[in-house]
């Protein structure tokens, strides 16, 4: 079975993702890239408000508690501790490193970023109106009623562009997402792809850069379109 894709990690509902990834799974035992298809995840639900969260929790406690330690799940254990409670936590620590210092130094950079990109950090639609708001913060006063008014027909995107291995510029849109978060959270949560293996295309690896000053957010205001069920 062939790697899951950018267009499959970035853009599928959750209930395909789950079943996708536990097939891919149950055919290769490749626990590599089952981490990084929920590092991605993890990018993805920190970046809007659809829920992604603890996607295939169940198979990436089981990687982290039972699969054979090496740098793959050291790099990126920490950005799973919620998935874990505190006693199982402290297993998966000794397992994949020999003492708590291992531990702190093999993580101390990627420590502050963290709290960004943790499931039970990101937002939900109940920020809805705080993003609206922030949207609409040169509105206004009249301007910014009528748009609260009208909510359920904004929605807002975030654009942001790569350059892959090769130097050739592409772009990945994020639907419903939190624009209001500052531009060093958006990097952060951006320079996840830059550490994944996975995503290639002929050959050719898709997100070696970000293309900051290229990047941008968008709110979109549609005359007529169907309410989103999950802010009602």
């Amino acid at each position: 079975m062939q790697v899951l894709q950018e267009r499959q990690l970035l853009q599928m509902n959750r209930d395909s993702l789950e079943k996708r990834i536990l097939q891919y799974y149950n055919e290769t035992k490749n626990e590599d890239v089952v981490i990084e298809y929920g590092m991605a995840l993890l990018m993805r639900n920190a970046m809007v408000m659809d829920d992604y969260s603890f996607i295939c929790k169940d198979l990436i406690r089981k990687i982290f508690l039972e699969g054979e330690p090496n740098d793959k799940k050291r790099d990126f254990c920490l950005y799973f501790y919620d998935f874990f409670d505190y006693s199982e936590w402290e297993i998966v620590r000794a397992r994949l490193f020999k003492t708590r210092s291992e531990f702190s130094e093999w993580t101390r950079v990627i420590r502050p970023e963290t709290k960004y990109i943790r499931a039970a950090a990101a937002p939900t639609y109940d920020k809805f109106d705080e993003i609206l708001t922030y949207a609409t913060r040169n509105y206004s006063e009249k301007q910014r009623a009528e748009a609260f008014a009208d909510k359920e027909n904004f929605d807002f995107l975030f654009k942001a562009f790569f350059a892959d291995e090769n130097g050739k510029k592409h772009m990945v849109t994020f639907k419903h997402a939190d624009i209001s978060k500052s531009g060093h959270e958006m990097y952060i949560l951006l320079e996840i792809l830059t550490k994944l293996t996975i995503f290639e295309k002929d050959g050719v690896r898709r997100f070696e850069e970000i293309l900051g000053e290229d990047c941008m957010s968008e709110v979109k205001h549609s005359i007529i379109r169907k309410k989103n069920k999950a802010r009602n």
